[in-house]
């Protein structure tokens, strides 16, 4: 490969991962905020979400906000005080797709910071990069 589309090639690959950076701390920054709508509009449309209890595909926004919204209020009712996370395996598939999974640290009131993984497809769109797939596959089950 010639050296000058090589650079091209991984300045691009640098930019999309600031890119998908970025949108991880709106993620973060809207669940931080517990704002479920919020974190609903950071999902592409369909999408949909694995986890032990299987899958489940949102077809609308409905039903993702619905899904996220009972998300952050079971958040608040555990105590939920703020998120950080940071990347693991991080799979760029061309220009508009990529697959990270992401390690989520949960600070809590009452009860000792937990920590657990989630894997996201994302797909670049018209509105920016958005999650087609979470797989939540290491989160425990709060109460509420």
């Amino acid at each position: 490969m010639p050296d000058n589309l090589l650079q091209t090639s991984t300045s691009s690959a640098f930019r999309r991962h600031a890119e998908i950076h970025s949108f991880f701390e709106q993620y973060r920054d809207a669940f931080n905020a517990l704002e479920g709508e919020a974190v609903a509009t950071l999902y592409a449309i369909p999408s949909g979400i694995a986890s032990d209890t299987g899958y489940e595909h949102w077809p609308s926004f409905e039903p993702i906000c619905k899904n996220m919204v009972a998300l952050c209020d079971l958040y608040r009712a555990n105590g939920f005080l703020s998120a950080r996370f940071e990347f693991g395996t991080f799979i760029e598939q061309g220009p508009d797709f990529a697959v990270v999974d992401v390690l989520w640290d949960i600070a809590w009131r009452n009860k000792s910071p937990s920590s657990f993984n989630a894997t996201y497809n994302l797909m670049r769109t018209s509105r920016g990069w958005r999650v087609l797939l979470c797989t939540a596959y290491s989160e425990e089950r709060l109460g509420g």
